[in-house]
């Protein structure tokens, strides 16, 4: 089998070449410790927005704005600007956030060595992403079709420095044989918080031990799934009206498409005024980890989860893969 951190070498995904956070290239930097990403970390700074006159005679200063700056750390590299914001704005650091989930698990008796971390972040490092894989330990992971088929449980954090998207984490497991995250309905899908002066960033802290010790509730659900079959019908209802409503008619045709053969496909032909059912298709290649037809519900949110998965926009993949729980409500309805 390997060592652990084999394992996880073996399944992560490679990055999208296209893979962009609102327009800026994502540097990735998987497979690190905690430590080891905090330490690779950029810094930030900031100072109120001014700019001096044509002339360099005086400074004028806007009383309102305050301008944000990846410092520079190394010998010879300049700081660079990378977003404006308003004074009451509150910059929490990267580090810091990484800090406060640290201390949490800590807290929860976990080896931090034992803990895998994927991080990325955009050229400058204003927006930050960061995927903290569990260890294999009996509570933290679930055996899909045998061992060598598992899920395991993790914890993503999305922050930015610049005032562009909100500090949000969330939990959820993912599949190593085909790196399919899939977010659940936990508590720390309640911190989406914005950047104000009463944002508590140790809140992230308390909700982070809260959801630790709630796996065994989220692999109660994932066991249910696994042995609730679904039928064609309840599945093509389901894909034409919520699916549909949901994601658009090329996501439809998709997700039915791949539940039916295990292959992705695209729709041909005349959409117009058609159910994604009623569409014809053209097959694309093998979707790892999904055997066609599926049977159960638990493959159908594999299949969500994928198609989430594959967006090249961090903060769509976000949107997308958050969505996957309220769709998989109405299917089990």
């Amino acid at each position: 089998m390997g060592s652990h951190q084999e394992q996880f070498e073996r399944h992560r995904p490679l990055l999208h070449p296209r893979r962009h956070w609102l327009g800026l290239p994502v540097v990735s930097q998987p497979g690190e410790t905690l430590n080891e990403i905090v330490n690779d970390l950029p810094h930030f700074g900031r100072q109120p927005f001014a700019m001096a006159s044509v002339n360099g005679d005086d400074v004028g200063v806007n009383p309102f704005l305050d301008m944000v700056y990846k410092v520079g750390t190394r010998q010879g590299e300049r700081a660079v600007p990378v977003g404006v914001v308003s004074k009451n704005y509150r910059l929490v650091d990267h580090h810091q956030v990484l800090r406060t989930i640290q201390q949490a698990l800590m807290d929860n008796d976990l080896d931090l060595e034992t803990l895998h971390v994927r991080a990325q972040w955009t050229v400058h490092g204003e927006r930050a992403h960061f995927s903290i894989l569990f260890p294999p330990e009996e509570r933290f992971q679930m055996n899909i079709a045998g061992k060598d088929d598992q899920m395991r449980f993790r914890i993503e954090v999305f922050n930015s420095v610049d005032g562009s998207c909100r500090l949000m984490s969330v939990a959820g497991w993912l599949r190593l044989v085909c790196s399919n995250g899939l977010i659940v309905g936990t508590a720390l899908m309640q911190l989406q918080q914005q950047h104000r002066q009463q944002l508590q960033v140790e809140e992230l802290g308390r909700l982070v031990r809260e959801v630790i010790h709630a796996t065994d509730s989220d692999k109660n659900t994932f066991g249910w799934w696994l042995s609730t079959p679904i039928t064609t019908e309840a599945l093509v209802r389901w894909v034409d009206e919520d699916v549909h409503t949901r994601w658009g008619t090329k996501a439809a045709v998709r997700m039915l498409g791949i539940a039916r053969s295990g292959c992705d496909v695209e729709p041909t032909g005349n959409t117009k005024n058609q159910r994604p059912s009623e569409i014809r298709t053209r097959t694309l290649g093998r979707v790892l980890g999904l055997d066609g037809p599926v049977t159960n519900i638990f493959g159908i949110s594999q299949v969500l989860s994928w198609m989430a998965g594959q967006r090249a926009e961090i903060a769509e993949d976000f949107e997308w893969r958050s969505q996957v729980q309220d769709l998989m409500e109405t299917l089990t309805r």
